[in-house]
């Protein structure tokens, strides 16, 4: 299956870009497309009110709702719950910011006691200076006793092993004191805390006022997502010079839907201009695949054609099976299956990080021991002719027709997929002449299978899936309401008839390629055993050449079983389950991991 994607557009100044792509690079889940364009007033103005909005959204998230007052906020334009938001966030941080200096000054002042400035003044009055000193305890114990005979010396505190003091300086005599004088409070702690009380009661306020506005962050939301768009269309019609030689990146992101909660988190914390839809196919997403473990595997063999376009069906898990078996076919010896399998599974323990890549070998390697089952061969002989057992393994013409069969059950797999494709996308409607192929072609293995198996399928049944079938191809190919029109339609479409029996034959490649593998082993052992009469190192020269020779064989049968079941695959299988391709894989911008 494709995986749906989520489209964001997001708008950038150029000069932010590289380090909000590193960030973004981090997720490692967001595949990213980047165009600039210039920048002027008008886009700049834009794009600053968008950054506004989205750092006052975000503001208002972070606060309760008071559902009471939102009537207050209710009346009001989106552009005034702007302003408000903003001018009481600015003054909460100014408050905040003053309350951090009043708690470092409230802790200066403390020690000094709650003293005012009226006892200094009235001191100066008196030309008497006052000056405030700290020292450590024991250094004005030392001293003390000089300090007191030469100065005027007053204790206002002491605490933490300091002394606070005072020196009074009269006027007219020299003073100087051998300590650096202390910077003295701008006011008392009292002054201060009456102040620090002020603030948080103010804050409280503002707080209880953005909480009126809780409400109207979706009305915000709405009010950013229409500035955006506006941005989108001035941007996408705009050719004028840029202006203070700037530009804006404009990104165009996809994320896959299961990823999207943690994406939505990372912008928000960014703060980064952006819109949000659901991709359509319009927006050419990428594409990215979701298959289970068996179906996995075989998703780089269908990346060598194309990936599916966004809005298709992804066809993986339905040619895997089949590729498989088709492999098997193609190699058409047991013998080289088993040794693909042991190869295959002794390798994943030496190369784990070929470890996909060699399961998916293991499983090539089941499908050439299952299907050369049918003929009994291993490494170039044929088990029913080695043990003279009769009617187990199939003949070549056997296995001619059942290469045919094989082709034909893949065509009858795939127009039956592209039926239910079309109606669950488009309406029942919209599959009915597909099928009718449908129901055609079975109608042509039924009768098959009854001439050259001769089994007992009444004729009844298979003239009215006949009948069935071909009034729907006639009467519902194409889409027009006029009934002569899609019967011309129907009756041109029969010419189909000639590319259907085209594809079924190609699937003859099937036997072709098997039966030479099987011949090109048994010349192997057939020279090897001849070889091994030779006397006293016959058995050497005959061993190396059953070893070489059938790694040759091995080698060259795998390499025609590879390819041409992948031919089969994106020629017969695509063309009739109606995959048209033309997508690109999803590539999200991530950090590479570095293994030691």
């Amino acid at each position: 299956m494709i995986v749906p994607m989520i489209k964001y557009d997001l708008v950038l100044y150029r000069r932010d870009t590289t380090a909000f792509l590193e960030r973004l690079q981090a997720l490692g889940v967001v595949d990213v497309r980047r165009s600039n364009r210039p920048i002027d007033k008008q886009s700049a103005s834009l794009l600053e009110e968008i950054n506004r909005c989205n750092a006052a959204c975000k503001l208002l998230s972070k606060h309760k709702t008071d559902e009471v007052a939102v009537g207050l906020a209710s009346e009001e334009q989106p552009l005034q719950i702007l302003h408000t938001v903003e001018k009481l966030w600015t003054e909460h941080t100014q408050l905040t910011d003053r309350r951090a200096k009043l708690m470092l000054e409230i802790e200066v002042s403390r020690p000094w006691g709650n003293w005012g400035t009226a006892p200094i003044d009235c001191l100066k009055t008196l030309d008497i200076t006052p000056h405030f000193y700290i020292a450590a305890e024991k250094n004005y114990a030392a001293n003390a006793e000089q300090w007191e005979q030469e100065y005027v010396v007053k204790i206002i505190n002491r605490e933490r092993d300091k002394v606070y003091f005072a020196v009074l300086e009269l006027s007219g005599e020299a003073y100087s004191f051998p300590l650096q004088e202390a910077r003295l409070p701008v006011a008392s702690e009292t002054v201060l805390k009456n102040e620090l009380d002020n603030i948080d009661h103010r804050k409280g306020v503002i707080l209880r006022e953005l909480e009126k506005y809780a409400l109207q962050k979706e009305r915000l939301a709405d009010y950013r997502n229409d500035l955006v768009e506006q941005l989108e269309l001035y941007l996408a019609g705009q050719s004028a010079q840029a202006e203070a030689e700037d530009t804006l990146s404009v990104l165009t992101a996809f994320v896959p839907k299961p990823q999207n909660d943690e994406v939505m988190a990372f912008l928000e914390q960014e703060q980064a201009v952006y819109l949000q839809t659901e991709a359509t196919i319009e927006d050419d997403p990428p594409v990215k695949l979701k298959n289970n473990k068996f179906s996995r595997l075989f998703e780089p063999i269908g990346s060598m054609y194309m990936p599916p376009r966004y809005d298709e069906l992804d066809v993986t898990a339905y040619f895997s099976p089949f590729y498989m078996l088709f492999f098997g076919f193609c190699l058409g010896d047991m013998g080289y299956g088993l040794v693909l399998l042991l190869g295959a599974t002794i390798a994943k323990f030496k190369l784990p990080k070929m470890r996909p890549i060699l399961t998916l070998a293991q499983f090539l390697g089941i499908g050439a021991i299952i299907m050369p089952l049918t003929s009994g061969g291993f490494f170039g002989m044929k088990l029913g002719e080695l043990f003279n057992v009769e009617g187990v393994f199939l003949d070549d013409l056997a296995m001619f027709w059942l290469a045919i069969a094989f082709g034909g059950a893949q065509i009858i797999f795939a127009k039956a997929i592209q039926t239910i494709n079309l109606m669950c996308r488009y309406g029942w409607q919209h599959g009915l002449d597909q099928l009718g192929w449908t129901l055609l072609l079975i109608d042509a293995a039924l009768l098959s299978a009854k001439s050259f198996l001769g089994l007992p399928l009444p004729s009844w049944a298979m003239l009215a899936i006949l009948c069935i079938g071909l009034t729907l191809v006639l009467f519902f190919t194409g889409r027009s309401k006029n009934i002569f029109v899609r019967f011309a339609k129907g009756i041109a479409s029969l010419w189909d008839i000639t590319g259907i029996f085209g594809d079924l034959l190609s699937y003859i490649r099937l036997f072709g390629l098997g039966a030479a593998g099987g011949i090109l082993g048994f010349v192997v052992n057939t020279v090897g055993l001849m070889c091994m009469n030779i006397s006293y190192v016959g058995w050497l020269i005959g061993g190396l050449i059953l070893i070489v020779g059938h790694i040759g064989v091995l080698a060259l049968s795998a390499l025609g079983a590879f390819v041409h079941p992948m031919r089969l695959t994106f020629v017969e299988f695509y063309k009739n389950v109606g995959f048209t391709g033309g997508g690109r894989y999803y590539n999200p911008l991530k950090k590479l991991k570095i293994e030691n």
